[in-house]
């Protein structure tokens, strides 16, 4: 009778070489196939981030006019926007789209929110070279993701 010591040497289960550098390259393809698509949804939730972000200053310039009861205008260019008091000119917010979002563009415009909190209908497109979307104001000063 021979004694085995536990060890099977021709039955051993670790990995070899091949089946690494195998499986590295297979890992290596797949990888070089999903990235477009990566940045395809990342850049996805980046246009709808800097959408979201316009409507929400949208919301506070108006909730700014009813609280000082004053006329506040957010102003637009292609890929920025201010939020300023229009009685003495008081900037109350400042963005620029330029660094965070440089694909995003803009339609250049001025929607003013009276002391009561309302405003005339407007519609502000925001682009880009894949998506538009559009937010809508209502004349209720009610900010809608159209």
């Amino acid at each position: 009778m021979t004694e085995n010591s536990g060890m099977d040497v021709k039955g051993s289960a670790g990995l070899t070489i091949k089946k690494l550098v195998t499986g590295m390259a297979v890992f290596g393809i797949l990888l070089i196939v999903a990235s477009p698509l990566v940045a395809h949804f990342s850049s996805g939730y980046r246009f709808r981030a800097a959408v979201r972000e316009v409507a929400n200053d949208l919301q506070f310039a108006r909730v700014l006019a009813l609280k000082q009861n004053k006329e506040i205008q957010v102003v637009f260019n292609s890929s920025s926007y201010q939020v300023v008091r229009v009685s003495d000119g008081l900037i109350a917010k400042s963005r620029s789209f330029i660094i965070d979002y440089p694909e995003v563009t803009l339609s250049p415009l001025a929607i003013t929110f009276n002391s009561g909190g309302n405003s005339s209908s407007q519609t502000i497109t925001v682009s880009s070279p894949k998506e538009t979307k559009n937010i809508l104001v209502g004349s209720r000063g009610r900010v809608k993701l159209g």
